[in-house]
């Protein structure tokens, strides 16, 4: 090979694994930064490494996930090793035929499989709670359970269900290479089946074994849609609270997690290669371990016909063991009152979980939505089996149209209360029947200082050319829409298809002459911090939190006017624990846990004492005052929210309207 070639070689390969892994080493770095942004390097510190192991939610679902990955690895690889040594004894056809059905699970798209296997179990749920109905009818000493719902037991089916085709093509051409004649030589010789497959099979498929259990476990912990769909609300995997948590930013508690767990797998690789890697340089197996005379003699009673029924019945035992194990691992908070709650990312003190659970007893799973859309969605399929949620308002109204709210009972809320008079009896829930309100704040205009000459004041801003390549715009179409609906001067409540198509038409525009750098969610934390744009519309709530990283930063509501919203705690029809839900919500709503969250979250508390105390609260902690600015425009005054509007839901033409805009908007 001339060196100019090899040269080039070097360099292309360094290059493709610097493709691949400089996201890894950024994130890795990261996991080090003692700041909590993911681009403002602020100094090496092990604090996210201490955090991680007190973060409840995350340490929940990282135990969660580990226990599901290894449990459906353990299973998959079992069923999947056999499945394939069954197909290898079938004819060619029988197999062939048999592969290709192997073959479908894997080629298709998650998102189908996650949603088959959601209605699946919701169906047969449901044909099980009319059996049980009419066994109990005509039973007087046994009592089936009447409800089942998704949680662990379907995520784990579910994982097993697709880890076992990636095992089967792992082993496969494992039995393919193995010469034939050998099961049948063995066993010409007088071993049982059992003993070849022992003796014989196993060492010859044992690389493809390990193979695909290393397959299935990357799998299983990788896997997000399917478990999204599957797990319910008790059960979460770490795929999901990352995901879930596009409400506010991804912190390096997550980066701290995922390195952890990356050098985890490149240890486990590194030793499985080295070990092979070694047993190829000596050219044979490791050599058999010298037995002593006591195990020689339990061997040889072993292999007589009743030290076979004692191999099996051993197994048989210790799988009677194993899936008891499983059984009060997964069924060990049934002993307890449960409440099962769905809200957004990052949108809690999650000490307050803790204190709830220390108060009262009761057990919380508390899981997490990026948006309110892919709730109604979860809601509506069945996969969401919560007690409380938390939507928006325009969305709180959707489903108390579609009958999908309980109405509260308020005696068992008596710090309902102590919620402001002016956050009760909006649009959204007009006799408060059925919500007691959560966090509240504006939306507005973000921009970097030093890189906007004169101050913004407009929603004119997020469409002008003079900002090309600079402006960050919503990635849902109602925010979207109502900033452009607001510069115009239209209700962000409009139904009049020309004032939409307008407003649609100026997005349109400005994303024709490059004004819009990207469409983004949480996304723009990153971007704004690091100074990689100019200008972004968002939440006021997290424009604080940007603001710790990045004090260039300036928050304004335009002069047109914005939206400001409301997100609020509502039981859902028929909740298997309302009177839990009903001491959560009160638990919430109280003036301690409000002014935690507020601390915590940077949204105002409809709690009026906690709105009052607030400021000295904050100089309480840290010792210094609560700068006016920031707390107004945490908790906007009335002059301010005068100029906002809130958003209602719309008619389902309308919402047909947006959604055909926005998929021509090719967003």
């Amino acid at each position: 090979m001339k060196k100019g070639n090899f040269v080039f070689n070097r360099v292309f390969t360094v290059l493709v694994f610097l493709f691949l892994y400089a996201p890894i080493l950024l994130l890795i770095v990261f996991s080090f930064n003692k700041g909590n942004s993911n681009i403002v390097w602020s100094g090496f510190s092990l604090d996210w490494y201490r955090k991680l192991f007190s973060d409840r939610l995350i340490m929940q679902s990282v135990y969660t996930t580990l226990l599901v990955s290894l449990l459906a690895t353990a299973i998959a690889t079992f069923a999947g090793t056999f499945a394939a040594i069954g197909f290898h004894a079938l004819r060619r056809r029988s197999r062939n035929v048999l592969t290709t059905v192997n073959n479908i699970p894997m080629m298709n798209a998650d998102i189908v499989t996650g949603v088959a296997m959601c209605l699946f179990f919701v169906a047969f749920f449901g044909l099980w709670t009319d059996f049980a109905v009419w066994f109990n009818g005509i039973q007087d000493v046994i009592e089936l359970p009447t409800r089942l719902t998704l949680g662990f037991g379907t995520l784990l089916i579910a994982h097993v269900s697709f880890n076992i085709p990636y095992v089967i093509l792992s082993v496969s051409p494992k039995l393919r290479q193995m010469d034939k004649n050998l099961v049948d030589a063995a066993m010409d010789l007088g071993c049982t089946w059992m003993q070849a497959f022992w003796k014989v099979i196993l060492p010859e498929i044992k690389p493809g074994i390990i193979s695909g259990a290393l397959t299935a476990f990357t799998m299983s912990v990788d896997d997000f849609i399917i478990s999204y769909f599957t797990a319910g609300s008790s059960s979460s995997t770490l795929a999901m609270t990352i995901y879930g948590m596009t409400k506010k930013r991804v912190t390096p508690e997550i980066n701290a997690i995922s390195t952890l767990l990356f050098f985890t797998v490149l240890l486990l690789l590194v030793i499985v290669n080295v070990r092979e890697a070694r047993l190829e340089r000596l050219g044979k197996q490791q050599p058999a371990v010298r037995r002593s005379p006591t195990v020689e003699k339990l061997s040889a009673a072993l292999s007589t016909p009743r030290g076979k029924w004692v191999r099996w019945g051993g197994t048989a035992s210790l799988a009677c063991i194993f899936v008891a194990a499983v059984a009060l691992l997964t069924g060990a908070t049934n002993a307890q009152p449960v409440v099962n709650v769905c809200s957004w990312g990052e949108y809690i003190d999650e000490s307050l979980i803790t204190q709830f659970e220390e108060e009262t007893g009761i057990i919380v799973n508390y899981q997490t939505a990026e948006s309110n859309e892919a709730l109604y969605s979860l809601l509506k399929s069945g996969a969401g089996d919560y007690d409380v949620v938390t939507p928006s308002d325009y969305m709180i109204s959707q489903l108390i149209e579609e009958d999908m709210l309980e109405e509260l009972d308020y005696s068992n809320i008596p710090n309902f209360q102590l919620i402001d008079d002016r956050f009760k009896n909006l649009p959204y829930d007009p006799e408060n029947k059925y919500t007691v309100p959560y966090a509240w704040g504006t939306v507005g205009i973000i921009y970097n200082t030093t890189m906007i000459e004169e101050p913004i004041t407009s929603w004119s801003a997020m469409f002008d050319t003079q900002y090309a390549g600079n402006v960050l715009m919503f990635r849902n179409s109602r925010d979207a829409m109502a900033t452009a609906l607001l510069y115009l001067g239209y209700s962000l409540n409009t139904t009049d298809e020309g004032e939409l198509r307008e407003a649609f038409q100026l997005l349109a525009d400005a994303k024709k002459n490059g004004v819009y750098q990207s469409f983004v969610m949480d996304e723009i934390y990153q971007k704004l911090e690091g100074g990689n744009a100019a200008i972004g519309a968002y939440y006021a709530g997290d424009y604080l939190t940007m603001l710790e990283n990045n004090e260039d930063l300036a928050f304004v509501v335009p002069e047109e006017g914005s939206n400001w919203f409301m997100d609020a705690m509502c039981v859902l029809k028929d909740a298997p624990h309302k009177a839990e839900a009903e001491a959560w919500i009160n638990f919430i709503a109280s003036t301690d846990a409000s002014l935690a969250n507020m601390d915590y979250i940077w949204y105002a508390s409809p709690n009026k004492e906690a709105l009052e105390q607030y400021p000295a609260y904050y100089e309480e902690e840290y010792d210094e005052p609560l700068d006016p600015e920031i707390y107004e425009i945490m908790a906007a005054p009335a002059e301010v929210l005068d100029q906002c509007e809130a958003y209602l839901v719309l008619p389902a033409e309308t919402r047909r309207l947006y959604n055909t805009l926005w998929t021509e908007l090719g967003i």
